[in-house]
């Protein structure tokens, strides 16, 4: 089966390609991991509309992270072509917020699009532990990343780029202030991404979590302050207070009229249920894989998964694709929104 080796980077590839057109990369070094790994931050442009960018937040969503490394290396390998770009926006670039995350990941990583290297060697980070909920400043790379933002806050522009181990399609997070603002736009993505072969990822949670329903594909971005109340008001406040704010709410905060978005792209399509708010496909794996990890950890007999659920994966260069073309496309609503 074809590996990822060439696609699907760990965070050592890219510091070997960094190095080789900075000769010393710490100048855009804005902290460090608990593990000591550099994290790095780049400022693009001079425009007057401010966009963050940042991925890698959970260890094990290396596509997002793969994204902004290509997207970093190829503006200094060919400055010309964002020069129109770069005299509208600025662009603040954080590739991989967690780096060690891709330590923690490293055995199934370079094998993707193999599924029983993945189901075995998966790790995330459990609460009190998720950087993406550790705002402003209960790790290091939290530190980091505020410390980065500041020097151009506010911004007008935050996007997240995660996403999921498996969906019915696409799923892209909107924060609720930009709800009545997106329609339209939303109708258009729609229409971009079953261009591109993939249906939405239809679940409506009812807002449990802080996740309000937009209609198939789209969901408000999370909130650590919906996470608390979840968690309070199922009797465990031990784990309600693991739940610091999320990188959205933090530049809400600095801007309440930001557009924040999260791209959900998963690594494994499963298929597509009727749809009508429920992935019932996708919620009878999850079950499924709950079962299979107490019984058979080294999950032997995926084949037989892939043919219940009808699982199939999306290699990398069609989702870091995906994910660039999520954040060309939120660059004009935001520009758009602001004239």
């Amino acid at each position: 089966m074809t590996t990822a080796s060439d696609d699907l980077w760990l965070y050592s590839r890219f510091l070997i390609e960094l190095k080789k057109r900075l000769p010393d990369p710490s100048t855009h070094t804005i902290g460090n991991s608990e593990a000591g790994m550099p994290i790095f931050g780049f400022v693009f442009g001079k425009g007057d509309i401010i966009a963050s960018l940042v991925a890698g937040a959970h260890a094990d969503e290396p596509v997002g992270p793969n994204t902004l490394y290509r997207l970093i290396l190829d503006i200094m390998d060919h400055p010309g072509r964002f020069q129109e770009l770069f005299g509208r926006f600025r662009l603040m670039i954080i590739p991989h917020v967690n780096p060690d995350g891709d330590a923690a990941n490293a055995s199934w990583i370079p094998r993707f699009p193999e599924l029983t290297p993945f189901l075995a060697g998966m790790k995330r980070e459990h609460p009190g532990r998720d950087v993406e909920f550790g705002y402003p400043a209960m790790r290091p790379e939290n530190r980091a990343a505020v410390r980065f933002w500041e020097r151009e806050a506010p911004v007008h522009l935050h996007f997240s780029l995660h996403g999921m181990q498996f969906s019915e399609g696409y799923l892209l997070l909107i924060n609720d202030e930009w709800e009545e603002r997106t329609r339209t736009w939303r109708r258009n993505y729609d229409s971009t991404m079953r261009d591109e072969g993939l249906q939405p990822h239809d679940h409506d949670r009812a807002g449990q979590k802080g996740f309000n329903y937009m209609g198939p594909g789209f969901t408000s971005t999370p909130k650590g302050t919906a996470m608390r109340e979840f968690f309070l008001d199922k009797g465990d406040p031990g784990t309600a207070a693991l739940f610091h704010s999320s990188s959205m709410e933090y530049h809400l905060g600095r801007n309440p009229d930001a557009l924040c978005m999260v791209t959900e792209f998963p690594l494994f399509l499963v298929e597509t249920s009727p749809q009508n708010g429920l992935p019932e496909n996708y919620l009878a794996l999850k079950k499924e894989l709950e079962k299979r990890k107490k019984q058979n950890p080294e999950y032997e007999g995926t084949d037989r998964l892939v043919s219940r659920f009808g699982i199939r994966p999306i290699l990398p260069g069609k989702a870091m694709q995906l994910q660039q073309l999520t954040v060309w496309k939120a660059l004009g609503l935001v520009e758009t929104n602001i004239k």
